[in-house]
């Protein structure tokens, strides 16, 4: 029967006043250290993202959520020391880091981070000081400290990754926005349950330049001594004309019309990659509402351009294309340029390369000096060694 609360109230007042004086003591500490740990989480990671070597950062705000063993940060920033780069290196709307729950069942105390409308900033200027191009051991350090416990699965919204060279006249701006990606298994080993040879996989999408369409898959051993990956690459859909600032800065060319289309395979092992990409250029027409205010220098080298890619066009699809091997180690990256030029020319008069992953690269394959292990040498390989025309 529930006790009449006339008679709660004389139990309580029965009690020694030294213990209700001590509950009450208790209860206001636990409620101001409640109120006080979001401060004072904010304050650790922000000393901790002002010690970063050449760069500096700071959050805004702080949410504890006790009752889910979590909390998240508002107002994320990292930005270079130096002042002479404008976008910070990374910054980020929302990041929540949470216990994974269902890990403990199996004995495994890891974490799962979310990070919303995030964005990656690599520059490439003319001086250290006006690039941020890095991704070293640094970073590796900084996560730890702020995230401490070890990242299971990643998931990210709404995301920007950006990649501008101001060395170049004009500017190249790149980027890949709405991303959405997301990585599991990152603390497994191979030999787990279900890991197989890579237990982690990313996978990423988004909408580049020229309302592209990007598609990445990347298949890993995250704790390898050396990379030892797979990593699987498709961007359909770009409208040419919207990389023309980029094509004036590499090629000192545009167009007027035309679509691009890119697709790619990597593998990597002990050190080594080995890997290939195909780019594939249909409908062009370098014909240019621009053309009249070129210098006849400039004009002159568009009509050398065009005619050499009609040259190698492949005329029944419309499409200029090849395909680039490479393989090295890291560092040290060879690429065919025989098999580049010798594959255009194949792609144009003999048989015509598809925009589809091949498949043909494995890591198992992969020698520490970027060499297959069936003696092959990638950057030289012949054109019709081409598996998926086989």
């Amino acid at each position: 029967m529930p006790i009449p609360i006339p008679n709660l109230f004389r139990r309580v007042r029965s009690w020694p006043r030294r213990l209700i004086v001590t509950g009450v003591v208790l209860v206001g500490l636990l409620v101001g250290a409640r109120l006080a740990l979001p401060m004072v989480v904010r304050h650790l990671i922000n000393d901790r993202l002002q010690r970063i070597p050449d760069y500096t950062g700071s959050v805004d705000n702080i949410d504890i959520h006790l009752w889910r063993s979590a909390y998240t940060l508002h107002g994320f920033s990292i930005l270079k020391r130096s002042g002479q780069v404008t976008e910070p290196f990374f910054a980020a709307q929302r990041i929540d880091f949470s216990l994974a729950w269902r890990e403990l069942w199996h004995r495994k105390v890891v974490s799962v981070v979310h990070i919303d409308h995030g964005q990656l900033n690599f520059v490439k200027g003319l001086s250290e000081e006006q690039s941020q191009t890095d991704l070293d051991h640094r970073w590796q350090d900084v996560i730890q400290d702020i995230f401490p416990i070890d990242i299971t699965h990643l998931e990210i919204t709404d995301s920007l990754l950006r990649y501008v060279d101001t060395t170049r006249k004009p500017q190249v701006n790149l980027y890949v926005a709405h991303l959405r990606a997301t990585a599991t298994g990152l603390r497994n080993r191979p030999g787990e349950a279900g890991s197989g040879e890579f237990p982690a996989e990313l996978t990423i999408e988004g909408d580049s330049l020229g309302a592209g369409k990007l598609k990445l898959l990347l298949e890993a051993e995250p704790l390898a001594g050396e990379p030892h990956f797979h990593l699987s690459l498709e961007l359909d859909k770009v409208n040419l004309p919207a990389l023309n600032e980029s094509l004036k800065a590499y090629a000192h060319v545009d167009v007027g019309r035309g679509t691009f289309r890119l697709v790619g395979e990597m593998a990597g092992r002990d050190g080594g990659f080995q890997g290939y990409v195909k780019p594939f250029f249909e409908d062009v027409d370098f014909h240019n509402v621009e053309d009249e205010d070129k210098g006849i220098g400039q004009q002159i080298w568009e009509h050398v351009v065009a005619g050499l890619a009609w040259l190698v066009k492949n005329k029944a699809r419309d499409q200029v294309a090849t395909r680039i091997p490479f393989e090295g180690t890291f560092g040290d990256t060879k690429v065919g340029l025989f098999a580049t030029i010798t594959n255009l020319f194949r792609h144009g008069f003999i048989r015509a390369f598809n925009p589809t992953v091949e498949g043909s690269v494995r890591a198992d394959n992969v020698l520490p000096s970027g060499k297959s292990a069936d003696g092959k040498d990638v950057a030289r390989n012949k054109p019709d060694e081409d598996p998926a025309k086989k």
